[in-house]
């Protein structure tokens, strides 16, 4: 049975799958790398227009849905690395705060969950009016 990234692959030409594979090597490499490939480079080696490749990366949703895709592949990929990452952060000599507090929101532990009560009182005119004689005594009285 075919995946999801190979089902949205089908639906591209050869240059737009290159391109995918080629915009996820540029993600995953350092700009003042050598090998950093920019937006034109990955143009030129495709044989099309740099502007091409924006509309694909911009207006394309088959080809934006298979980036995704293959970007979603590419990161599962490095959950061990990751899974060894955060054991270390955790099980360390001072364990980090920010590593358990992610360990325990994706395993559902803690939800990040807020609320505000917001209760209001109502007055009528007299009661406000007995507020605003109050408060002008008071501010009388500190003036003098």
């Amino acid at each position: 049975m075919a995946t999801r990234r190979e089902k949205l692959f089908e639906q591209l030409s050869d240059a737009q799958q290159r391109a995918i594979y080629m915009l996820l090597e540029q993600a995953s490499q350092n700009k003042n790398s050598s090998d950093y490939l920019s937006m034109e480079d990955i143009a030129e080696t495709l044989e099309i227009e740099r502007k091409t490749l924006y509309n694909w990366r911009t207006r394309n949703a088959v080809f934006q849905e298979a980036l995704a895709e293959a970007s979603r592949e590419q990161l599962s990929a490095l959950a061990p690395q990751a899974f060894g990452a955060m054991s270390k952060l955790i099980s360390g000599a001072q364990p980090s705060t920010k590593a358990l507090d992610l360990m325990f929101k994706s395993l559902g532990w803690v939800k990040n969950e807020q609320t505000i009560d917001l209760t209001t009182r109502t007055r009528d005119s007299d009661a406000l009016e007995d507020e605003i004689e109050r408060l002008s005594k008071l501010m009388e009285v500190k003036s003098d």
